[in-house]
């Protein structure tokens, strides 16, 4: 594996961004906005094999992109603001969950975002050559030492992921807002901070507290407002709220509503909606009061294709066969 590897898997996300060019991006985190799109991304590489890749966006409507690479690296990923989806190579399907830390392996893979209209994403990654890890690694002397391959094996993705605390974020924040002092040093700052954060999420998530953090305990009471969560949602399905109004009409955090309603429900808020609205989708279809593009406006899709792509994949035909009578379920 080579230090560029890592470079090429964030070339290859890039290249699957709407009206994104390569040489849009910004080199030194400044956080100009790019032309034509809503948001921003800037990238760093403090050496070879390290780069950091800070990024925002917002997108007009339900948004959909995929991309490939025969790359290999790890990334420290947090997510800081916003919700959506990832579906890895070998139907690993994961949430984009706010204020939360993730470790993820990865080599010979594809990925399938998903993001929600109008809703702000703000993360920030840290993509680390194999090799570097596996140096990281070996200086800890925990027993028989993790290797990139060991934890991975035979998949093509893996990961680990906790909630964002405090202490970590604090230096997240050093890493991607530094002192404006002394600007030749910005690169030696930003490797020396991403050496921290990397030796803190490495001993919370590979070696203190992996069990703990992969399924957080749920009050009754904590059960009661998510399932008052779901009845917000499928109340106002056409016009839904965002996960932060969601979370506080609901009287919870952002992040016990995302991960406690996988738990009650066994999917994301996200793919809930998604799946409901296409419910009532195809009632309204079969009942043959609408035609096809006043039935997606009714259930909360502004974008026909968008409309007509996810009902393809939840049940294998065109909105128009079911309008038509053209249809076996």
């Amino acid at each position: 594996m080579h230090a560029t590897s890592i470079h090429s898997i964030y070339d290859s996300y890039i290249d699957a961004l709407p009206n994104i060019r390569l040489d849009d991006i910004g080199t030194e985190m400044a956080g100009d906005d790019l032309s034509g799109w809503n948001g921003y991304i800037n990238r760093m590489m403090p050496r070879p094999g390290l780069e950091i890749v800070d990024s925002f966006h917002r997108f007009q409507d339900d948004h959909a992109m995929r991309f490939r690479s025969e790359a290999a690296m790890v990334e420290l990923s947090f997510c800081l603001q916003g919700t959506g989806e990832v579906a890895v190579s070998g139907g690993s399907q994961h949430d984009l969950v706010p204020d939360s830390c993730s470790l993820q392996l990865m080599r010979d893979f594809q990925a399938d975002f998903c993001y929600m209209a109008q809703a702000p994403f703000r993360s920030v990654a840290i993509g680390i050559s194999v090799e570097l890890f596996n140096e990281w690694l070996a200086q800890i002397g925990e027993g028989t030492p993790y290797t990139f391959e060991s934890l991975l094996g035979n998949r093509p993705f893996r990961m680990f992921r906790m909630p964002l605390r405090p202490d970590l974020m604090m230096r997240l924040q050093q890493l991607i807002a530094p002192p404006a002092s002394q600007p030749r040093l910005r690169r030696l700052h930003a490797e020396g901070k991403t050496l921290e954060i990397a030796a803190h999420a490495f001993d919370m998530l590979l070696f203190e507290r992996e069990a703990e953090v992969t399924r957080p305990f749920l009050s009754r009471s904590d059960r009661e407002k998510i399932h008052s969560a779901r009845e917000i949602l499928l109340a106002n399905m056409e016009a839904p709220p965002s996960l932060i109004e969601l979370a506080r009409l609901a009287q919870l955090n952002e992040y016990k509503l995302k991960v406690g309603f996988k738990e009650e429900f066994g999917t994301s808020v996200f793919a809930y909606l998604r799946e409901k609205r296409l419910e009532k989708a195809l009632e309204l279809l079969r009942s043959g009061e609408m035609n096809v593009s006043q039935v997606a406006l009714s259930v909360g899709f502004s974008n026909f294709s968008h409309f007509s792509e996810a009902f393809r994949k939840q049940y294998g035909m065109n909105p128009s066969d079911v309008k038509r009578g053209r249809y076996i379920l």
